[in-house]
């Protein structure tokens, strides 16, 4: 969730800032915490030099006078709030924290039904909240709109009336591109994807589909290399407006090709196939976080804190704090809470044999709980070091029957494999990639830069 900063009185705020940080300044100087009572007295310092007093002293801070022309066009202006959904957060949540009131927020919420579905918000979804600004310029008026894009092409919002609330949907003209980046891995696949411009979460999705079959620590090596092609929507001035889904993706790893391609089978599910049509969703994830090194593995070891040899019975991640944690799997959450020398701790059971575990986590993710059903590589807590840890980092187990096992020996069959019509019509849709592939020109760094460049100007 996060709250921008809001506009109005600005420049009162930062006098009062100079101000208060001069007397914490001053304040400072006179009085130092000391840990322990010395033995005998010290001599004060002597007085700063007049020099360094009016070096201290805060310079003024001259505003110029505003015209009763730009207080008025304040004043009419209304106040803005833009929050933003996290992981089991609903449109209600969004409201309540933005400082509207419940029974007003219901009534919009209500409204808006008739252009959206209030149950399809997404985690990362911006959701503007207006309340009128008051007559005297103090705090914020009644709850006024509520406005949001549920994609590139449409904006909604419930807006109150004479009448109460009333809702009404906008679309935009976009059009559907292809955007199509390579390159020679140097360091890391983020560095080097990156460098060359590929956006972030189309990235983290990219990971996220070989992370079943990629360890991105050990198995990547420099000269590697990468390729990747995806939607791209832009309005009619030529603007970047949001990027899609991930059509084609390729790693050559030690001069191997593992090319994927996103494909939608009859039923209308959508996932990542390798050119044999096997899906690369499997059971479990290698790893429950993006990019990490692995820093302990499974096994005995010398135990950092206890001074001597211990069963290490699962891989250590070395991750800052606040990382997020995802499902390796999906299933059910069998524990979250405090546990001993685990620190806070949570347990997936994902069938009757196989479950995974994740430790020395600072928080949980919002909403969960035992019993609670998760999706794979939704997030489930923030990697952190409670419990006997030395440092940051998230250490994850794998148990079969309740017994803890070497997660890098477990070996699962693909989540699905195509055949008969369904593996006809994916063998087609690799030819029409392929060949999209072939007419879509390698997009530059500086194309992409023209691309982005007016709209990021008028943020």
């Amino acid at each position: 969730m996060r709250f921008p900063r809001s506009t109005s009185g600005r420049a009162l705020a930062a006098t009062a800032v100079v101000a208060i940080s001069a007397a914490a300044l001053s304040i400072g100087q006179s009085w130092r915490h000391k840990p322990t009572a010395p033995a005998e007295a010290e001599a004060p310092p002597p007085p700063p030099a007049p020099a360094d007093l009016e070096a201290d002293s805060p310079k003024p801070v001259l505003t110029s006078p505003r015209a009763d022309s730009e207080i008025e066009a304040q004043a009419a202006h209304p106040i803005q709030t833009v929050v933003e959904a996290e992981q089991g957060d609903t449109l209600l949540d969004l409201l309540l924290k933005a400082g509207v009131d419940r029974t007003e927020a219901t009534k919009a919420i209500d409204a808006l039904r008739d252009v959206y579905n209030p149950r399809a918000l997404k985690v990362g979804q911006e959701v503007t909240v207006t309340f009128a600004r008051p007559s005297d310029g103090i705090g914020s008026g009644p709850f006024d709109a509520v406005v949001l894009q549920p994609d590139a092409s449409r904006q909604v919002s419930a807006k109150r009336g004479r009448d109460g609330f009333s809702a009404s949907e906008t679309k935009r003209e976009v059009t559907r591109q292809l955007a199509h980046f390579n390159g020679t891995i140097k360091g890391s696949l983020f560095e080097t994807a990156t460098a060359q411009g590929v956006p972030a979460p189309i990235l983290a999705e990219m990971i996220r589909a070989f992370s079943y079959d990629v360890d991105f620590q050990r198995d990547l090596q420099p000269g590697d290399a990468f390729e990747i092609m995806f939607e791209r929507f832009v309005d009619k001035k030529g603007q970047v407006v949001r990027d899609g889904n991930i059509l084609y993706a390729n790693l050559i790893l030690s001069g191997e090709a593992m090319p994927i391609y996103r494909y939608v089978d009859s039923a209308g599910t959508a996932d990542y196939y390798n050119p044999k049509g096997e899906s690369v969703r499997k059971a479990l994830l290698r790893t429950p976080v993006d990019g990490a090194r692995i820093s302990s593995g499974f096994g005995m070891r010398m135990h950092p804190i206890l001074g001597f040899s211990k069963m290490h019975k699962g891989i250590d991640f070395a991750v800052a704090t606040g990382t997020p944690v995802m499902a390796a799997g999906a299933g059910t959450i069998d524990f979250a809470g405090a546990n001993g020398s685990y620190g806070y701790y949570v347990r997936i059971k994902h069938d009757a044999a196989h479950s995974t575990a994740y430790a020395h986590l600072s928080r949980f993710a919002q909403g969960i709980r035992v019993g609670k059903r998760v999706d794979q590589g939704q997030t489930i807590a923030f990697s952190g070091s409670t419990g006997r840890a030395t440092g940051p980092h998230l250490h994850y187990e794998v148990l079969v029957r309740n017994e803890q096992v070497n997660p890098m020996s477990i070996k699962f069959q693909s989540g699905n494999k195509l055949a008969g019509k369904e593996l006809a019509r994916f063998q087609a849709t690799i030819k029409e990639q392929g060949v999209l592939l072939a007419q879509t020109p390698v997009t530059s760094k500086v194309a992409l830069n023209k691309a982005t460049e007016p709209a990021q100007q008028k943020q």
